[in-house]
């Protein structure tokens, strides 16, 4: 099986390694573990990437199928609103994603409960894949996380104004912030790039790099201040920062940025464009973290 191991899951190339079969096993695996450790309940979600809906049907139903309350999560979902899913329902995670990966690559991220992933040391995959399925509910908790979003930001962005860019390219975040700007009645201009889900990333590779950033790094060389640009990955867990002329602000910086927003509450940044805000979800938010910035940087 030419599926690889991560810290926190599994990772292969679509129709190589990561076929319906291999999918099917990982989730039986994973359901058994959930079985060992007593947990009933589960959310599934899934990325923009080819098959991904159908994949995460499947996977559902395969724990649906294992008598386990399974529940999945409507349409592509960014990672923090899976996150928010798990905390609200006190359930263990199976989500759909390649994150930073070519479109070629699909993988999947496990979680015992909110904020507790599972490496795949600690689960047995069974030979075949099962042949029983049974049923999942259709879960959407959108508004409710935006809602929460919204009660999380504060006040930092209010009245401020300016041009605000942001380059899903083509993954699970678009329509986030729209949606939350509505909700703070925030006055500065949001314009989205490759908002649509796009299995094949708009030809980049979904990785917040500036490579992978021709069109946002373009428009932010030319904007006049006051403006600041957002990019995320593949499953909308990653933020990259760009500033008016181009330049991408270093992530050390990012969090002063944060830290500065924050006063007394805490931010934790990987080094690698992820932040945490542990009084807000378990997982990362580059959404908050992307509010809270607004209110520093324009």
């Amino acid at each position: 099986m030419e599926l690889y191991s991560t810290q926190d899951g599994f990772l292969g190339e679509i129709a190589k390694g990561f076929t319906f079969a291999h999918l099917a096993r990982v989730a039986a695996g994973f359901g058994a573990r959930l079985e060992a450790e007593g947990i009933r309940r589960v959310v599934v979600a899934h990325d923009t990437r080819f098959l991904a809906q159908e994949m995460a049907e499947e996977a559902a139903g395969i724990l649906g199928g294992m008598g386990l309350e399974t529940f999945l999560l409507k349409g592509p979902s960014p990672f923090p609103l899976f996150g928010f899913a798990l905390k609200e329902l006190e359930a263990a995670g199976f989500y759909l994603t390649a994150s930073r990966k070519p479109a070629r690559y699909q993988g999947v991220k496990l979680r015992l409960g909110p904020g507790k992933p599972l490496s795949p040391e600690g689960m047995a995959l069974p030979q075949e894949a099962p042949q029983k399925r049974g049923s999942f509910q259709v879960l959407d908790r959108k508004k409710a996380y935006l809602e929460h979003l919204a009660q999380s930001t504060g006040q930092g962005a209010q009245g401020k104004k300016g041009v605000v860019y942001l380059d899903t390219l083509g993954g699970a975040g678009g329509g986030v912030l729209p949606g939350v700007f509505k909700l703070l009645g925030l006055e500065a201009e949001l314009r989205e790039l490759h908002p649509l889900p796009h299995p094949l990333f708009y030809g980049v590779d979904p990785d917040p790099k500036p490579e992978n950033l021709p069109t946002l790094l373009a428009l932010m060389r030319a904007v006049e201040p006051p403006a600041v640009g957002f990019a995320l990955d593949g499953d909308a867990d990653r933020l990259a920062v760009v500033l008016p002329g181009g330049e991408v602000l270093p992530q050390d910086q990012v969090v002063k940025v944060l830290e500065g927003a924050l006063e007394e509450k805490e931010v934790q940044g990987d080094g690698q464009g992820s932040y945490l805000f542990p009084w807000h979800l378990p997982e990362p938010d580059p959404f908050l973290a992307a509010l809270l910035l607004l209110g520093k940087l324009l």
